[in-house]
């Protein structure tokens, strides 16, 4: 039991780490971290597991550290992220028995319980924290009428879900549950993303960019994307140190998301799921 309680120590404090730089340093982690946490699981990995989890624990790695490095890319995932994903998956390859559930985990990797958690953290806190806390260029909580009915009809989508598992399985409270936990901020976050993403941005000079921002090239018009496009051949949704020097000195507000969520603390609360109930999605089919 050494062992695995060491690993599960390491791993709890290095996604610890990553959260509070995301939440408390403006959303930056450290380079020099972001190495040493991947140098540290590639240790934890080869010290304390077999020839096989060992195998299987380096392919996962490298294809989730290849597909996050190509949303990194395009802008849809921050570069300390991927980092901490493959950390994660170097310091616990396979899911382990969970400390509060029952069921069997077959063996599956433990990043994908992480991602399930997260990505059912990170739904609810989106509508709460941008409707609630956030102020931004939309003020209004007026609902389109597509939007309205989009969330309408994902309402309906999960409930013939839940029915057709009903109906293989029979009655199972608890992925009602879990479905009902999906189902209801996914239907808000429908009704309300154009005044969620809008309150994701901030309209900052070039002057402002970081290294890493993601701007918001679907909120610009037309006009604005020929006239940086024009000043950068670099120009796209992430912001890179040439991007950067190309646009020095310009005059124009672009849209940036400056208001993200800082995804590694949800991150954090979703190993911490994973680490005590296991991957959600089994309970919905046992």
């Amino acid at each position: 039991m050494l062992i695995p309680t060491i690993r599960i120590g390491i791993l709890l404090v290095i996604t610890l780490a990553y959260a509070l730089f995301d939440a408390l340093n403006n959303r930056n982690v450290p380079n020099a971290f972001a190495y040493a946490s991947v140098v540290v699981g590639i240790a934890v990995l080869l010290a304390t597991y077999g020839t096989t989890v060992i195998a299987v624990g380096a392919l996962i790695a490298a294809v989730v550290g290849a597909l996050g490095y190509v949303l990194y890319r395009v802008g849809f995932l921050g570069g300390g992220d991927v980092f901490e994903f493959v950390a994660i998956i170097l310091l616990l390859p396979l899911q382990p028995a969970p400390l509060l559930g029952a069921l069997p985990q077959f063996n599956l990797p433990f990043i994908l319980s992480v991602f399930i958690s997260t990505g059912i953290v990170v739904l609810w806190a989106v509508p709460i924290y941008y409707l609630l806390f956030v102020k931004g260029r939309e003020k209004t909580f007026r609902i389109p009428r597509r939007a309205a009915l989009s969330a309408i009809a994902l309402l309906a989508a999960y409930l013939l879900l839940f029915l057709a598992i009903d109906f293989a399985i029979g009655f199972n409270p608890t992925a009602l549950a879990l479905i009902l936990l999906i189902a209801v901020p996914s239907a808000l976050m429908l009704a309300f993303q154009k005044l969620i993403t809008a309150r994701m941005v901030a309209d900052v000079y070039p002057s402002a960019l970081e290294d890493g921002d993601i701007i918001a090239t679907n909120m610009m018009q037309a006009k604005d994307l020929r006239f940086f496009a024009g000043k950068s051949k670099s120009f796209q949704r992430l912001v890179t140190p040439k991007l950067m020097k190309d646009l020095k000195g310009v005059k124009r507000r672009l849209p940036v998301y400056k208001n993200a969520v800082p995804l590694a603390f949800y991150t954090f609360i979703g190993v911490l799921i994973a680490l005590a109930f296991g991957n959600l999605l089994l309970y919905v089919v046992f």
